[in-house]
């Protein structure tokens, strides 16, 4: 069966008309998911802002979960495998990491993508996102681990505290005002972190 439907989705992007198509209905189903979230997703919302008929969306993917893994995929190509950037200064890292991140937000994928978060413990959604969750994690640690092997941080800081703490922070200050978190206020957490995080504040145990 997986091998069936991954071949009508290969065919589909193939052609010229096939290719709009498949590209509107990837649209429909990010802005469903922004709108609705996965449980309550509607096919026929999909197929109407798409222009498609349903039978023509099931045919490439014969199921909800099918189509949004698609959309999941579509958003990871487009946004995730952006890397994230390298300047030599966990500081400076940090904080054009977490600007984009919170321009992402803003978008109608960014949305979504909260959306599906959300919703993260239905298995369906899991085995959707859970792919590209586990690689975009992986380059947010490995930001924080180049910086140890830089000598910024103490060799035992732990990056998911760290990233964590300061995720916390921001996502707080950005919700009390959407959109108008100021670049001072988020160098100045980023600031105030790494500088905990640089006395050894987060540090794992020894007997972790």
């Amino acid at each position: 069966m997986t091998r069936r439907i991954e071949t009508r989705r290969t065919r589909g992007v193939l052609g010229g008309r096939s290719e709009r198509v498949v590209q509107q209905v990837l649209e429909a189903t990010v802005a469903e998911l922004a709108e609705s979230g996965y449980r309550a997703f509607r096919m026929d919302a999909v197929s109407a802002a798409a222009g498609v008929n349903k039978t023509s969306i099931y045919r490439r993917w014969p199921s909800k979960q099918q189509l949004v893994a698609a959309a999941v995929d579509s958003m990871r190509r487009c946004v995730h495998d952006v890397p994230l950037p390298d300047t030599g200064s966990l500081e400076r890292d940090l904080t054009e990491a977490f600007r984009r991140k919170l321009s992402f937000k803003g978008r109608v994928e960014g949305q979504a993508w909260a959306r599906l978060l959300a919703e993260k413990h239905d298995p369906e959604v899991g085995a959707a996102i859970g792919d590209a969750v586990k690689e975009r994690s992986g380059a947010w640690y490995a930001m924080v681990k180049r910086a140890i092997v830089r000598g910024e941080l103490p060799a035992r800081t732990e990056p998911r505290l760290l990233l964590g703490m300061l995720a916390a922070i921001v996502d707080a200050w950005s919700a009390s005002s959407p959109g108008r978190l100021k670049p001072e206020r988020l160098e100045a957490a980023v600031r105030t972190i790494v500088a905990g995080a640089r006395s050894g504040s987060l540090v794992r145990s020894k007997k972790q």
